[in-house]
């Protein structure tokens, strides 16, 4: 039998500004405050110009999942800013 292992990771993205920040930080927040999944706990704050994610999960594949999740919510939120300041 294999044993899962917890993991976790920190993340800091870097903006050019606080506004793109707190926009991104604003549009991320509503998914922390979903009901607590089981396989992983999410942090999402912000400092200034510097987005922060704090992800625990039970295990790695949970970790990948949550992570590639927020990424790309923050891809997709960037984009969304860029599309309309065009």
């Amino acid at each position: 039998m294999v044993k899962t292992r917890q993991a976790s990771a920190s993340v800091e993205l870097v903006f050019e500004d606080e506004k793109k920040a707190r926009a991104i930080y604003s549009s991320l927040k509503p998914e922390e405050l979903l009901p607590e999944p089981t396989r992983c706990r999410v942090g999402v704050a912000r400092r200034k110009n510097v987005l922060c994610l704090e992800i625990d999960a039970r295990d790695t594949a949970a970790l990948r999942a949550a992570l590639n999740s927020f990424l790309r919510w923050t891809i997709v939120a960037r984009d969304v800013i860029k599309a309309g300041r065009d």
